[in-house]
């Protein structure tokens, strides 16, 4: 295994690359990045910030820009079978991330004893030098909306940085929560929810005389806040039901209360809403419960047999309306396709890797990694280098320059069209009379008025 010593060391390398990364990352890759609660950022301290983990390296990055104002660069601990490239674990390194190994992560020269060798370098950044460290308790991303068991690993650094200072120090734990609209999706939303710091020091006598006892009570502390701030569906044999109700009521939820549509965190306060409510009829009333499952899943069901989204049957049906929307596609249609054909291969060059990664959960991470720091970058400085050669030089830069943004055109356009296309499909379905698109239609109109009753 690679040495990690200096990690957390000023690389002014990995700071113009950082800066690079946040533009990509904030105003590119997503629509919307969101971070609330900056205030709750503990200064001058050591801090070991847990989060839930779903969607792998965006995840890690999410919370690393969330930090941009406080001005430190947070050191990571990742899972150890994405290092078993000497490749890859040199890439990792650079990004300022450690592995942290597992039973199943046992291949040719693993070894979890190499773990105290990692947990004791990242409990010396936090006690010599008050930075930040990262880990994410569940030790693998989920591949959907639910908080996974927790491992004790960051108890076990938090304790051994104390040790470090003789317990004469607080080290604080920062529990944070993300929430994405979508895990997979370009141009998608992503929330990094941060919860109240607290420290810890009043578990430092129990740790003297039963380690692993103190270890399990500051999991069992951190857990509960770490829920607190995300989407956890706990009841997965019915998952796919409470994730349509969250889609089907998200929006109504937030015109009953007045909430801001535009500010991501109210989508995630109305799910974890719908979600509780759903939750207490379960438990209030089985029977009542059990019917609004069979119905949704039924719903669900019809609307991949009409190949339509839930959104579509929250519009009211107007011919005018849609030949407007059609006219608009139509009129951007150019500007769309001058998108798509100036960034058909960077844009796709990511897509290539990801069809050979079996865990659809890291796909989104290919993309940043292969898109951002590759595909993009150097597929630009071809067409600046080739526009030089029939341009002035400014002209090629400003052509350079805009075309991050006939990318998001091309997508966005992309998008409107797809809705465009469900719209043509629903009117054609109404128009005929189509049995599935009616019974759909019947079958959300009784979940709505469900959901009225119990959600408030």
């Amino acid at each position: 295994m690679i040495k990690f010593d200096n990690i957390s060391k000023f690389d002014w390398k990995y700071e113009q690359l950082y800066y690079y990364v946040r533009f990509a990352h904030n105003l590119i890759f997503y629509r919307k990045y969101q971070v609330e609660n900056l205030e709750n950022i503990p200064k001058g301290v050591p801090v070991i910030a847990v989060c839930n983990h779903q969607n792998g390296l965006s995840d890690a990055l999410g919370i690393l820009f969330a930090f941009n104002r406080d001005g430190r660069r947070v050191v990571f601990i990742a899972r150890a079978d994405i290092f078993r490239k000497d490749l890859w674990a040199k890439l990792l390194k650079y990004l300022k991330i450690m592995p942290a190994f597992r039973a199943t992560d046992l291949w040719s020269g693993g070894d979890l004893s190499e773990n105290d060798e990692i947990f004791n370098q990242s409990a010396k950044i936090l006690a010599d030098e008050n930075k930040v460290v990262c880990l994410f308790p569940e030790a693998g991303h989920q591949d959907r909306h639910t908080l996974g068991p927790f491992k004790k690993g960051f108890a076990r650094i938090a304790f051994k940085a104390a040790e470090m200072l003789n317990f004469e120090k607080p080290i604080y734990i920062l529990p944070m929560g993300n929430h994405y609209s979508n895990y997979f999706s370009f141009q998608s939303k992503l929330l990094i929810n941060i919860g109240e710091p607290f420290e810890f020091s009043d578990l430092y006598p129990l740790y003297k005389e039963h380690p692993e006892k103190a270890q399990k009570m500051l999991v069992d502390r951190a857990r509960p806040m770490i829920e607190n701030l995300m989407l956890n569906i706990s009841d997965t044999e019915h998952y796919e039901q409470y994730e349509m109700l969250c889609k089907m009521y998200a929006k109504d939820y937030k015109g009953k209360y007045n909430l801001k549509p535009s500010d991501f965190k109210n989508e995630l306060t109305a799910d974890k809403k719908i979600v509780e409510s759903v939750e207490k009829l379960k438990e209030e009333d089985p029977s009542r419960f059990k019917t609004l499952m069979d119905k949704t899943l039924q719903y669900i069901r019809d609307l991949e047999k009409l190949h339509l989204r839930d959104w579509i049957f929250s519009k009211k049906i107007s011919v005018s309306g849609t030949i407007v929307r059609f006219l608009l596609c139509l009129v951007l249609l150019p500007f769309i396709i001058f998108g798509m054909v100036v960034n058909f291969i960077p844009f796709n060059a990511s897509t290539m890797i990801t069809r050979k990664i079996k865990d659809p959960m890291l796909h989104s991470s290919f993309h940043i990694v292969a898109g951002i720091l590759f595909a993009f970058p150097i597929w630009y400085i071809i067409v600046f280098l080739v526009l030089l050669i029939f341009v002035r030089w400014w002209i090629a830069l400003i052509y350079v320059i805009l075309l991050p943004i006939s990318l998001i055109i091309y997508f966005r356009g992309k998008i409107m069209w797809l809705k465009m296309y469900n719209r043509i499909r629903r009117f054609q379905f109404w128009f005929k009379g189509n049995r599935f698109f009616n019974e759909a239609t019947a079958l959300r109109r009784e979940i709505i008025a469900e959901l009225n009753k119990i959600v408030n």
